[in-house]
């Protein structure tokens, strides 16, 4: 599994940081064995889902309907980096250059 991926979620409460961090059991469903969850964290006004995986257009593509069905596709920023590299590589949303600024690389 030779990269990272985030998907990252605005929070503007503990309460909503909380409630998008219980995602991780439906995440683990929905990846099966393809994809390794690495857990969350709250930093600052996002919470980041950290998945190690060796492909990330296929795993987001596997999660994607979980969050079409929870309504939360609008408000994902997902992006990933190749575990030798500090560089993240936006992939959704697609065609929003805004999305690139608003994406708080993890420490």
């Amino acid at each position: 599994m030779d990269y990272h991926l985030v998907l990252q979620f605005p929070v503007k409460s503990e309460e909503e940081a909380e409630q998008l961090a219980l995602l991780e059991d439906d995440f683990i469903d929905y990846l099966e064995d393809t994809a390794d969850l690495d857990g969350h964290e709250v930093e600052g006004q996002v919470l980041n889902h950290f998945i190690t995986t060796s492909d990330p257009e296929d795993t987001f593509e596997r999660l994607r309907p979980l969050l079409e069905e929870k309504r939360l596709l609008g408000k994902v920023i997902v992006a990933y980096r190749h575990v030798d590299e500090d560089e993240y590589t936006l992939l959704w949303p697609e065609d929003d250059p805004e999305a690139e600024r608003r994406f708080k690389a993890p420490d």
